[in-house]
């Protein structure tokens, strides 16, 4: 029996979401492979994992100009680079123990954190086991960069060379994709969904969005969505965010407009096959589901870091039309519903620079790696 470890960090998020679906897309391939997927930090520190991610949190939302002014820099890496490896040699003895009864015949990682420990501890021991890096977002930061990662896994060309650049040999980089669920490979008719959630399906449709986490000026865009001279629908997908799910539940006889909204669900794939416009935010995997369904994509203040450089990417490539507040979300909305041509050939673009069966693709490069 064939036998794969996965490790992100954070059980929130894109990195825990592109383990999931790789495992889901394990399954779907060869149900006789065994998939451990394991949330790395919480795992090896539980103690600091909840501390983290609450100060992570705290940055991203509310301070995220100190993330855009630290990520990916060089000095900052430099610096971070030997209290990085020193955490990491904290958890080999419970790594050891976890490879030891596992016994996986390949190393996967979804966040660049786990793949440094991973390939550290692959050093220091000198493991053959295979590490593959897959890359969730469509520019690679130098924290993934280790001689003993065996393969990265890029969303795009520019993510390969970049790499390159940074010393990584070519024949190790392969472009497969941003893993997304193996759902998004089929298609739902508008009306059949129309019927089993209940939209309206003579309205065009506005999605809004912000991740897992449900971030984002989303109250404001539908307030203001809801002031246009247009008919449409809303619908609303809040994630985790229950705050926001709380507020649309005593503000929903406010609107004029139809308006849907969600908590956290798993039939997205269903309403992004539906809706015809989709407001987010700049994370990868998100993106890539919506370009996979060929959606028109507005992204709404990407955050400095990450998010920037997905949008700065997909907007060169006209994919994506980006918007740097609520005004100018609304602006966008009003100007694809007045003008279908621009809708179409969003979706175009969109469909052009999407793999939706990533997942497959980087499942079976890691089964070739093991076998």
């Amino acid at each position: 029996m064939k036998k794969v470890n996965i490790f992100y960090i954070s059980d929130f998020g894109g990195h825990s979401i592109a383990a999931k679906n790789l495992k889901e897309a394990f399954y779907h391939r060869d149900s006789q492979v065994r998939v451990l997927s394991l949330n790395g930090f919480g795992h090896f520190y539980p103690r600091s994992e909840k501390v983290v991610d609450f100060i992570y949190t705290i940055i991203i939302k509310h301070f995220p100009f100190i993330w855009g002014t630290t990520y990916d820099r060089k000095g900052v890496i430099k610096h971070l680079t030997p209290i990085q490896r020193w955490i990491n040699k904290l958890s080999f003895r419970k790594l050891s123990r976890l490879v030891r009864d596992f016994n996986p015949d390949c190393l996967v990682a979804t966040q660049a954190f786990p793949c440094g420990m991973l390939a550290d501890f692959k050093k220091k021991l000198g493991l053959k086991t295979p590490l593959v890096a897959v890359v969730t977002d469509y520019h690679p930061h130098r924290f993934w960069i280790h001689p003993f990662v065996d393969k990265y896994v890029v969303a795009c060309s520019q993510a390969k060379e970049a790499l390159i650049q940074e010393g990584v040999d070519a024949d190790k980089v392969k472009i497969l994709g941003i893993p997304i669920s193996v759902r998004f490979l089929t298609s739902f008719p508008k009306d059949e969904v129309a019927r089993e959630i209940g939209f309206r399906n003579d309205l065009p449709s506005v999605l809004l969005m912000g991740g897992a986490l449900g971030m984002g000026a989303i109250k404001e865009v539908a307030q203001q969505l809801d002031e246009l001279n247009l008919d449409f629908q809303m619908i609303v997908v809040c994630g985790r965010n229950e705050r926001l799910h709380d507020w649309f539940d005593e503000n929903i006889d406010k609107f004029k407009k139809p308006i849907h909204y969600f908590g956290y669900i798993d039939f997205v794939n269903k309403i992004m096959d539906f809706s015809d416009i989709i407001v987010t935010k700049g994370g990868g995997i998100t993106i890539s589901e919506a370009l996979a369904k060929g959606m028109a994509i507005i992204i709404d203040n990407p955050i400095p870091g990450q998010e920037e450089r997905n949008v700065n990417y997909l907007f060169k490539k006209n994919a994506i039309i980006e918007a740097d507040n609520s005004k100018g979300v609304v602006g966008a909305v009003e100007a694809l519903l007045q003008d279908k041509k621009k809708i179409y050939a969003l979706k175009e673009k969109a469909k052009e620079n999407s793999m939706i069966d990533s997942s497959l693709r980087i499942v079976d490069l890691i089964l070739g790696e093991i076998g």
